[in-house]
């Protein structure tokens, strides 16, 4: 009966059950979004980052940049994302992922086409970007 009340109230299921929480929510989205995306647009090169970061700038009228704004958009994706997988610097590396995905969301919503997994993503970074890496990272080592 001790075992149900547990899953019926507030208390800790296991001990460190929040630090547990985090890693998960750091490690598996962060390798997801840097295997899917990431990992290809930051060695793509600066033709992708082009498009990429014409797609979102030519919405607010910017015609310069696109390249610079493309290639922070992959760095976001391919190396904030495993910055964040491990813990370090997590908060910094989350807030500029929050970003990335955030314009994603308003790119896909111009387009017509789903932006559910951006604002997914977008969520997870706000989280971690609030609550920080947990005991389980090089943030809390350091």
């Amino acid at each position: 009966m001790n075992k149900l009340k547990l899953l019926l109230t507030n208390q800790e299921l296991i001990p460190d059950s929040k630090d547990w929480a985090l890693l998960i929510l750091r490690v598996i989205p962060s390798f997801f979004l840097f295997y899917n995306h990431g990992m290809d647009k930051i060695t793509a090169g600066p033709e992708t980052w082009g498009w990429l970061g014409g797609a979102i700038l030519s919405l607010i009228g910017i015609s310069f940049g696109h390249v610079l704004f493309g290639f922070l958009a992959a760095l976001s994706e391919g190396v904030m994302t495993l910055l964040v997988l491990v813990g370090y610097k997590t908060r910094l590396a989350s807030f500029f992922i929050m970003m990335t995905m955030f314009l994603a969301g308003i790119y896909h919503l111009s387009e017509g086409e789903s932006p559910e997994s951006a604002f997914i993503y977008f969520i997870i970074y706000f989280v971690l970007f609030l609550r920080g890496s947990g005991q389980f990272s090089i943030d809390e080592r350091i």
